[in-house]
């Protein structure tokens, strides 16, 4: 009975040993599958690092650079693995922690970063600049139904306007987002800036509204007024946007 308890304890420590120096480049092949590529990758599978990180999102491939990520081997017991994250590309970061509650969906909790403001493209017409600072202290992702839940906000700062003549510069803006019965729900404010901007948007069920007031001034008005003279409608000397319908 000792030697057989003995045998299973080193089969144990052994088996174990092989998961904790289980070398990082395993996940490259998974990863890619998930549309996430990972190249320079050293260390382990539960502390690693990349030289760089890209991911496809809507059919265009965005940098993140270097990356590292922390995951602990006993979270798998709780089938619940827990990872933390951070990458870094110049002015350009982010870093959080992702949990798999389920096959389903994923939560995630204190991520913040910021990215190019020209990265809007990917899911709207728009010609923008500056950068988009974002902190949310939770999101909850569904692969089928897309964002489920989320507390936090979005800061576009240094907001610039492209036109096809120049660069219209607006100011700073916020977008505070936070959901409850299973609507969420985003109010829009100037921080500061020539161009003052309030308003919502709701988004329930992959059906969205936005209704925006708009009331610019200075040398961005003309030009703001044209720009948008197809999708807002006069409102005193300001500019109302609403708009509806499915993502």
């Amino acid at each position: 009975m000792k030697l057989r308890y003995a045998i299973s304890l080193v089969v144990m420590v052994f088996i174990t040993s092989l998961l904790v120096n289980a070398p990082a480049a395993l996940l490259v092949g998974p990863m890619a599958q998930q549309n996430v590529f990972l190249e320079g990758v050293s260390g382990s599978v539960w502390h690693g690092r990349a030289q760089n990180l890209s991911a496809r999102a809507n059919g265009e491939v965005i940098t993140w650079g270097h990356a590292e990520w922390r995951l602990s081997p006993w979270n798998l017991l709780l089938l619940s693995p827990s990872v933390e994250f951070s990458t870094e590309l110049g002015n350009q970061w982010m870093r959080g922690q992702i949990t798999l509650t389920d096959m389903e969906s994923v939560q995630l909790s204190n991520v913040q970063g910021r990215i190019p403001a020209a990265l809007v493209r990917l899911f709207a017409p728009l010609s923008v600049g500056g950068s988009l600072a974002f902190d949310f202290p939770r999101l909850t992702w569904s692969q089928t139904a897309g964002v489920l839940a989320l507390t936090g906000s979005i800061r576009w700062v240094d907001a610039v306007w492209q036109t096809q003549v120049d660069r219209v510069r607006l100011g700073t803006y916020l977008l505070a987002l936070d959901s409850s019965s299973e609507e969420i729900v985003g109010s829009i404010s100037t921080v500061q800036g020539a161009v003052q901007v309030a308003g919502e948007l709701r988004a329930k069920q992959q059906n969205y509204s936005v209704d925006i007031l708009i009331d610019p001034s200075g040398p961005a008005q003309e030009r703001l007024r044209q720009t948008l003279s197809l999708l807002a409608q006069p409102e005193g000397r300001a500019l109302r946007i609403k708009l509806s319908g499915q993502y």
